[in-house]
């Protein structure tokens, strides 16, 4: 394996060394609320709808508190606040994680994990309700390296999931087997390592622009991570983005798709990125789907000032 040195990895994250202190400490961490110590169970919540012959269902993984500065590492001085303020948007944040179901034909096919049962996750618990077996789901396709969005893959070291393919991204693939050892992200990589031994010849690498599911194509949408993928749902000539963490905040990350925020692996590239994304789809009118937006997700985005706003749409 190629070996790099801190400063070469450093240098191509494209991050100064406050913004790896920052990844550090608190980027690729389950926002779980450590009040009361462990993190809490989050209640059961779930939406389902039709996308031509394609039935989605959200589930809600958790629900999280956190601090709004993790949404502008380059904001000014007040910046987010104010943004907040013209919004009656209120601190601190509350951030979801919504898991992506998708039914087709023959296949039954998740979009991420979320958190794991351990760090208070509702996606197995909420499958068990609707009636999914674990046993039953044919793919799981996991967008990038994230704990709340790969944790959930494996249960006690094994797959959770124990007869779907898992999709990962061939780009951070090559990435996350080049992260030293004593990288910030050392952890983070170990988490997506235990995944890729466990899966073995389930493993499949996805490449953008490849329709890897029927009716779902990936894009390129890097900067969040160095292999973050988009995923365009189209079925019976209606289309859905599925924008996973293009956007963190449906406020904030909108109105100033400029700001880098603190889990932006390369914050510039992140942000050409949502500007690019969001623009094609304010124009197109297309549906979108978020992570990280308000339960459930959904909705449409239209361009305001210099930048753009949400409308939610069930």
């Amino acid at each position: 394996m190629e070996q790099f040195s801190r400063r070469d990895m450093l240098k191509l994250l494209g991050v100064s060394a406050l913004g790896t202190a920052v990844m550090g400490k608190i980027a690729f961490e389950p926002q779980a609320a450590r009040a009361q110590g462990a993190p809490t169970a989050t209640p059961i919540a779930f939406f389902r709808f039709s996308l031509g012959a394609m039935q989605l269902t959200v589930i809600r993984d958790a629900a999280r508190q956190q601090d709004p500065a993790v949404l502008g590492r380059n904001a000014p001085e007040g910046g987010i606040a104010e943004v907040m303020k013209a919004n009656n948007f209120p601190a601190p944040i509350t951030t979801t994680f919504n898991v992506l179901l998708m039914r087709n034909g023959d296949k039954v096919a998740l979009f991420d994990t979320g958190l794991g049962v351990a760090a208070g996750g509702a996606l197995v618990a909420t499958l068990e309700l609707l009636g999914v077996p674990r046993d039953s789901v044919t793919d799981v396709v996991l967008t990038h390296m994230h704990p709340d969005h790969v944790s959930g893959a494996l249960t006690d070291g094994a797959l959770t999931f124990p007869n779907a393919t898992y999709h990962y991204s061939q780009a951070e693939f090559d990435f996350i087997n080049k992260v030293p050892s004593d990288s910030p992200l050392a952890q983070v990589a170990a988490t997506n390592k235990a995944i890729f031994e466990a899966a073995g010849s389930k493993l499949k690498l996805y490449a953008p622009d490849t329709e890897i599911l029927p009716g779902v194509t990936t894009a390129a949408a890097y900067g969040h991570t160095l292999g973050h993928t988009i995923f365009r749902f189209q079925s019976e000539g209606q289309q859905m983005l599925h924008a996973v963490d293009t956007a963190l905040n449906s406020v904030v990350s909108l109105a100033r798709p400029e700001w880098h925020t603190a889990f932006d692996v390369n914050g510039e590239m992140a942000a050409e990125t949502r500007r690019r994304v969001f623009g094609e789809a304010a124009k197109s009118g297309t549906r979108i789907f978020a992570y990280h937006f308000p339960f459930p997700g959904t909705g449409f985005v239209v361009a305001e000032g210099e930048g753009f706003r949400f409308i939610p749409a069930m």
